[in-house]
């Protein structure tokens, strides 16, 4: 019987940060933007800006590392059983 490969743990830690974004980002954002003088929308600090922008961006990033992971990062025995193609 033979052990299989340990799995890699880059690709489930993005996976672990995108999930903590999409759950936290959302109540992190409404935390910030109830803080200023002004509880409702739009946002009259830059700081709630910043927060909003950050992460947006966040999650965007970590969703495309999570879906094109499969094109840069180095998966160990990946040529393995392709020999014949």
């Amino acid at each position: 019987m033979t052990r299989m490969p340990p799995l890699a743990r880059l690709p489930m830690i993005l996976l672990g940060l995108l999930t903590l974004g999409t759950i936290g980002g959302p109540f992190l954002m409404l935390l910030v933007v109830r803080g200023g003088p002004s509880a409702g929308w739009p946002p009259d600090r830059p700081v709630e800006w910043i927060v909003i922008a950050a992460v947006m961006i966040s999650v965007v990033a970590l969703f495309v590392a999570c879906i094109t992971i499969g094109l840069w990062y180095p998966w160990p025995h990946r040529d393995r059983g392709r020999a014949g193609r």
